[in-house]
């Protein structure tokens, strides 16, 4: 479920491509591992106020810069689909077609 939402999350290019490869896990040992990789690859500047540099930070800009672009942000899409699916299950209940309305 989480690697199906990071791929909506992630944009459909190399960038995108290898933030996947970074992040999404096979096993719990392959888990582990990517988390002590991205963990240690971190180095926050002296005095930098928080700011940091490393794979984790760019993965980080990387998922803020595009979630706007993304279909799991497309609220408009997401709204219009919902409502599409409630009118169709209106026009099946008027037509006396039932079936519970599935969404």
């Amino acid at each position: 479920m989480a690697s199906s939402i990071l791929t909506s999350a992630l944009p459909e290019t190399e960038a995108g491509r290898r933030a996947r490869e970074d992040l999404i896990a096979a096993s719990d040992e392959d888990y582990e591992n990517k988390a002590i990789r991205l963990c240690l690859s971190q180095q926050y500047e002296t005095g930098g106020e928080g700011r940091a540099q490393g794979r984790l930070s760019e993965l980080r800009k990387l998922l803020f810069e595009e979630r706007w672009r993304s279909k799991l942000f497309d609220t408009k899409r997401w709204v219009r689909d919902l409502e599409e699916a409630y009118e169709q299950v209106w026009r099946q209940g008027v037509d006396g077609e039932g079936g519970g309305g599935w969404l």
